[in-house]
């Protein structure tokens, strides 16, 4: 084998990776890449960022289960008031909004409940 033949193969086995990571990194369908599904909310256009939204999706989930459960401790035992703001829950500015869009969590302290008011989390 010469050295001419030996740099080609190379070349051809570099172009070969170069081709599988972009098809990997765009999501063309190619190797069950998704091809072009999307987000409600549009965002992550490749694999790498609808992985990223998706757990930006968990830690969404996150807050608003630590928010009930905080809502829960701060209800008055004993004529069942709710606190009148989620800050009154004392969890941190971090969990009153959505770490995707950045939107205020919508509460509602009559019933105790709070909501996402985020594209795609309306079912959070």
């Amino acid at each position: 084998m010469t050295r001419g033949e030996s740099l080609v193969g190379v070349l051809v086995a570099v172009a070969i990776v170069i081709l599988l990571a972009v098809a990997f990194s765009v999501g063309s369908g190619v190797f069950g890449g998704q091809g072009g599904a999307t987000r409600a909310d549009g965002k992550g256009e490749t694999i790498i960022g609808r992985s990223k939204f998706a757990a930006k999706d968990v830690e969404c989930r996150n807050n608003l289960s630590q928010l009930r459960t905080a809502i829960q401790i701060a209800t008055d035992p004993v004529d069942g008031t709710k606190p009148s703001t989620l800050q009154e829950t004392r969890l941190g500015r971090d969990f009153y909004r959505c770490p995707v869009g950045e939107e205020d969590y919508d509460y509602d302290p009559e019933s105790g409940t709070v909501r996402c008011p985020h594209k795609g989390h309306e079912k959070y």
